[in-house]
């Protein structure tokens, strides 16, 4: 079996919580983790964007800088960027070589894929020579393999439901496990919030180590950040603030020229919080290109899209697709389709295809004949299946596509 192979064998086990195979492993390999201090972030939303821009602030400064993400949108070696940059193939393949050596000593342990990739990553930064990690917690926070880093600062982003199946029920459970990224005497910055008990369950975790950042859902969130950088920036000693970067597939801009003549806009959002978000700030008429992963709660996920088509001529017409990669199968076409007619707003113009390719096209030439924008949204797998898409159309350099600063 290939080092790949058995990687994508990891697919299979799903979701793990838990510390103890991930630190068995990096011992074994000689702890490469703490080799480097890195900034911890974890939340609901906005970990990434956030995540990328302190990356490029850190590098800017002449800080030898490695950025661990996940999910992937193309490709695996994406997770994993020194210098904004992903790690070529080869690299990684040695790294995973290394970490399938060491998962196989006796006794043997089956990291899952995300474990995986988050231990190919720590040997890339600890080889690599890496100066400071930033480090996107996966699921969670006080469970998640991303725990294990040596964290000088904590950062928390937003709260809301999200992976309740796995992080409680409950907004104050969910709070719980997240903000359980803090360590001892280390700063966790957190994002305000409005809900009591969230609030309180932070502050019973954190402590006096805890410092409130203002935080507004419906302002501008890649640019809302940017203070925020600044002060970590300030309190870590780097010499630039700057975080001119690109996060593919999320930032603003990124793919606004895929459909010749209108311009198209892409979301990662997958929750009802980042899909009403970023609905909110649709200004113009819009057709909608809709597809997301099955989720426990996929009603409450689609309210804010549903709302919307129902009370604003914002969105003329929308067309429901499936993802074809991640984790876990796409919500069906038909699936959506019964949703919308159950809202009462089976007379708002939509067409399904499964194939997203097709359903790209055929939203393109919709956005065209009325000559109105784009918007895909609902996962960030269907981002990543029109990323490939489009850069195998255009021939496009995949590994320029993914640099991110």
């Amino acid at each position: 079996m290939s080092e790949r192979e058995w990687l994508d064998e990891r697919l299979s086990m799903g979701v793990k919580l838990g510390l103890d195979n991930c630190r068995e492993i990096l011992s074994r390999m000689g702890d490469p983790h703490l080799d480097f201090p890195s900034v911890h972030v974890a939340g609901t939303n906005g970990k990434g964007s956030l995540c990328v821009k302190l990356s490029a602030a850190s590098s800017s400064s002449g800080i030898v800088t490695g950025l661990f993400t996940s999910p992937h949108l193309v490709t695996v070696e994406e997770r994993i960027r020194i210098d904004g940059r992903p790690v070529s193939p080869e690299y990684f393949d040695d790294l995973l070589g290394m970490v399938r050596k060491a998962s196989e000593k006796s006794p043997s342990i089956s990291p899952t894929y995300f474990e995986t990739t988050f231990l190919v990553a720590m040997l890339a930064f600890s080889i690599s020579g890496v100066e400071r990690g930033i480090i996107e917690t996966g699921m969670g926070g006080r469970l998640d393999a991303t725990r294990l880093v040596n964290a000088d600062l904590c950062i928390l982003t937003t709260i809301s439901m999200d992976h309740s199946e796995f992080l409680g029920p409950t907004l104050r459970e969910i709070a719980i496990e997240k903000a359980a990224i803090h360590r001892p005497d280390t700063p966790l910055i957190a994002l305000q919030h409005t809900d009591s008990e969230v609030i309180e369950a932070i502050e019973e975790t954190a402590g006096d180590d805890l410092m409130w950042w203002p935080y507004n859902m419906y302002s501008d969130k890649w640019e809302g950040y940017d203070s925020l950088v600044e002060a970590a920036a300030s309190f870590l000693g780097w010499k630039s603030q700057a975080t001119e970067c690109a996060w593919p597939g999320r930032s603003p801009n990124f793919g606004k020229d895929w459909v010749e003549g209108i311009t198209t806009r892409l979301s990662a959002a997958h929750n009802a919080e980042s899909i009403e978000s970023d609905l909110y700030e649709v200004t113009k008429p819009t057709v909608v290109l809709f597809g997301m992963s099955k989720k426990a709660e996929l009603r409450k996920a689609l309210d804010p899209l549903m709302a919307e088509l129902s009370m604003d001529q914002m969105f003329p017409k929308v067309v429901f697709t499936e993802p074809m990669s991640g984790r876990n199968p796409a919500v069906t076409v038909e699936e959506l389709s019964e949703v919308m007619e159950d809202y009462g707003i089976g007379y708002v113009p939509s067409k399904v295809e499964k194939d997203p390719h097709k359903a790209f096209e055929i939203a393109g030439s919709m956005a065209k004949d009325l000559g109105v924008d784009l918007l895909v949204i609902g996962s960030v797998y269907l981002v990543g299946d029109l990323l490939k898409y489009v850069v195998e159309r255009d021939g496009l350099d995949l590994w320029e596509v993914l640099t991110a600063h």
